[in-house]
């Protein structure tokens, strides 16, 4: 039984009807594959990276201490050098509270240079008030309210507003680098397997249009 030479059989005006597996063809298709893999990779770091960037960006960390409206709150700080945030629930105002240093003094808090508001479950927080800690020692949080039903707080925020703007920024890093660096990398090897697959294929042509012309009927 004869079996088609891999030119095939001779086409209009004697000219070989070339026939090319895809098979046969170098690079392998699985580089697509690869490059659309690399794609989605990059997409999904960067929905995972911010996402928990912008988490970590909007939380805030565990409070120092947490009193209601008419109520005082003592917390030891042992290394200090950040910011004292102070947050309240129900809308009330940083005026309200006094911080009571170790040194026996009494403190208002600054008002702050930039907003920050948080939700931690049901409950709702807004920065208020802070003060530059430089001192360490047993702080008191005392707070007065018109509302009996408003909660205040403080917590480290570290550099303050400083801080925030970082975290904005490494968010915005994170939901552009990762998915702009696959994209080019994946495109990368999806064109250049492409172009590579589409020279090795015209070199197998023109190797068995020789071949033809060199065996096939005179």
């Amino acid at each position: 039984m004869s079996q088609h030479p891999p030119y095939g059989h001779p086409g209009p005006h004697g000219r070989p009807n070339i026939h090319v597996d895809a098979r046969e063809v170098r690079p392998g298709r699985g580089w697509f594959v690869i490059g659309a893999l690399v794609i989605a990779g990059g997409i999904a770091t960067a929905i995972v990276g911010f996402v928990l960037s912008l988490v970590s960006t909007v939380s805030i960390p565990d409070f120092e201490a947490r009193v209601t409206s008419g109520q005082e709150s003592s917390f030891t700080v042992a290394d200090p050098g950040f910011q004292l945030g102070l947050y309240s629930s129900s809308g009330g105002g940083g005026q309200a509270c006094v911080l009571l240093l170790p040194d026996g003094d009494r403190s208002d808090f600054d008002s702050p240079g930039y907003s920050h508001n948080v939700d931690i479950g049901a409950e709702s927080w807004s920065l208020v008030g802070t003060y530059e800690l430089s001192e360490a020692g047993e702080y008191t949080l005392s707070c007065s309210d018109d509302s009996t039903t408003t909660e205040f707080a403080v917590t480290n925020n570290g550099d303050g507003g400083v801080e925030i703007v970082r975290g904005v920024g490494s968010t915005i890093l994170w939901a552009l680098v990762p998915s702009f660096l696959g994209l080019v990398l994946g495109l990368t090897i999806i064109v250049t397997t492409a172009v590579r697959r589409g020279r090795f294929q015209r070199r197998l042509i023109a190797e068995r249009q020789q071949r033809y012309h060199g065996h096939g009927p005179r």
